[in-house]
């Protein structure tokens, strides 16, 4: 999976005197992603910049399996939608902690307990669902996804295309009606995990007053999103299938639009966040 970052100092130079708005001709790097979310970024101007991927793990491992079944990787696909629900477990139940009111260090220390052992997350996963819910949650089929998975990972089965595109739906249907209820019982918590678990540090200073240290930060849109929902006439809006002609579009050359505070609350009034986005 390829994504497109930025050059913060670039971006910096084209828009002093910026009144608001402006779609700017910026150099968009390219990379690989990485584990740990942080870039060092040369643009074509010779910059040398530092930018964060502001995403959390499952978020970009479903689109990395979105990304395989576009290059023709099924099997790959099927592992990293896998990865995805696996991580997006660790990161419900630390919504839930969260909203309980344990302490970070706490959460930090228990996770530690769990996090060699699938099945240990799988049984805290369906405990804190069902705290958080007064419900039991759905989980994989014991009888054709389970099987399925443990056949493509551990017995080295190559599926097809279709049956990736099928596992993959599954994954996504429960990941996104398990983020919704997250946003209706527990939104406060909600964002407060995401920056947690986030490679961004929020707590640091932005700005240090030295024009030659830029760091920039950007969140990428994905098919399951914490932040930002597909929705209306969002291209990630639908299942597995209609995400692959968005992806072929973010391949595409692009160019950046900079949008200030005050542009971003009339046109996006649910952000809260100042933010840069790509137009294919």
């Amino acid at each position: 999976m390829i994504v497109k970052l930025f050059c913060p100092k670039c971006a910096y130079e084209k828009t002093k005197g910026f009144d608001g708005h402006a779609s700017l001709d910026v150099p968009v790097p390219l990379t690989r992603l990485s584990d740990s979310g942080e870039y060092e970024v040369k643009c074509g101007k010779g910059h040398e910049s530092s930018v964060i991927l502001d995403n959390v793990k499952f978020e970009l491992l479903f689109e990395m399996g979105l990304n395989a079944i576009v290059d023709g990787y099924p099997r790959e696909a099927v592992s990293s939608f896998a990865s995805a629900l696996e991580r997006f477990y660790e990161f419900y139940w630390r919504v839930v902690m969260n909203h309980q009111g344990i302490s970070k260090d706490a959460i930090d220390s228990s996770w530690k307990t769990l996090s060699k052992m699938s099945e240990r997350q799988v049984g805290a996963y369906v405990t804190a669902a069902t705290l958080l819910t007064k419900k039991s949650p759905t989980l994989l089929n014991t009888n054709k996804e389970v099987p399925f998975r443990n056949k493509v990972i551990h017995n080295g089965y190559v599926p097809t295309t279709e049956e990736a595109i099928s596992f993959g739906n599954v994954i996504m249907l429960l990941i996104n009606n398990d983020i919704e209820k997250l946003r209706e019982l527990a939104a406060t918590v909600l964002d407060l995990t995401y920056k947690e678990q986030s490679p961004h540090d929020y707590d640091e200073l932005e700005d240090d007053g030295d024009e030659s240290i830029i760091r920039g930060c950007v969140n990428i849109l994905t098919a399951v999103d914490v932040r930002h929902p597909p929705k209306g006439n969002d291209r990630r809006v639908g299942g597995v299938e209609e995400q692959f002609n968005r992806i072929r579009k973010e391949r595409e050359p692009t160019r950046m639009q900079m949008l200030s505070a005050e542009e971003m609350k009339k046109r996006f009034p649910d952000r809260k966040l100042l933010e840069m986005e790509n137009e294919p």
